[in-house]
């Protein structure tokens, strides 16, 4: 099929080689075609933008931090698939360890069936993130049996092990990471069993992993959380900043 527009230098172009916006182009593990932090160019027209993404990029997942081109394509009756905040820590002012109950501690991170069981109910049909779905075990197995897509950074990851020794929750990092500019541990995951909620459990898994992060040597943390999960509370609580905004919408295959 001919192509008229081209796609080069992260750039995209219209018809008459007008630049049109920046993006990073690549390709997710699962084979995924992403465009990645688009941002329309000054005086870009986002009727023609839309039109140009909508035919240039059929097939990928666009990101972008720039609201208003994420409504312009829900206007042209694209969905909005997310929306999020990626964050960063400096690892400045870390805050100390949280003191857990008695009979509760953080162990060695893994993955059994008790954690499985307890993600499993709290990721919900109501969560932000939506349910939890076998695809996500499977991640999560394959990273600590073989390290793909990246093996997880042990010194800031942790089960959380309840007084009958039964995994209640985790915090899984990994890092550097392949799909941020900077060097920094990212937080895949931080859940806790509904069983558990509600005692400071997840804060001071999330503690957990800065201290880990800073003694690894590492400069940041980063996480992305959703619109709407109440943990970006926390977050902002100990210390993480904005980064960028990332609205997701799929681009339908032409």
């Amino acid at each position: 099929m001919p192509v008229r527009q081209h796609l080069h230098d992260s750039l995209l172009l219209g018809d008459d080689d007008t630049p049109l916006a920046r993006m990073r182009l690549r390709d997710d593990d699962d084979g995924t075609a992403v465009a990645a932090d688009v941002r329309p160019l000054p005086e870009a027209p986002l009727t023609r933008l839309v039109a140009q993404v909508r035919r240039d990029l059929a097939g990928h997942r666009l990101e972008t931090p720039d609201e208003a081109l994420a409504a312009a394509l829900v206007a042209d009756g694209l969905k909005l698939d997310r929306a999020a905040t990626d964050m960063r820590h400096d690892l400045t002012g870390v805050p100390e360890p949280v003191a857990l109950p008695d009979g509760w501690s953080l162990g060695a991170p893994g993955w059994d069936d008790d954690l499985a069981a307890g993600l499993d109910a709290a990721y919900g049909p109501d969560h932000p993130d939506g349910r939890w779905q076998p695809s996500d075990t499977e991640e999560v197995r394959a990273m600590f049996d073989t390290g793909e897509p990246v093996p997880p950074l042990v010194p800031a990851s942790a089960r959380l092990i309840d007084p009958d020794g039964r995994s209640a929750g985790h915090v899984l990092c990994a890092g550097p990471v392949p799909w941020t500019d900077d060097d920094c541990v990212w937080i895949l995951n931080l859940g806790v069993a509904p069983r558990a909620q509600r005692r400071g459990f997840g804060r001071a898994l999330l503690v957990h992993a800065l201290r880990g992060a800073r003694e690894v040597g590492l400069p940041s943390v980063g996480l992305s959380v959703v619109d709407g999960n109440p943990a970006r509370r926390m977050y902002d609580a100990v210390g993480f900043r904005v980064l960028t905004r990332v609205l997701t919408v799929r681009i339908p295959d032409a």
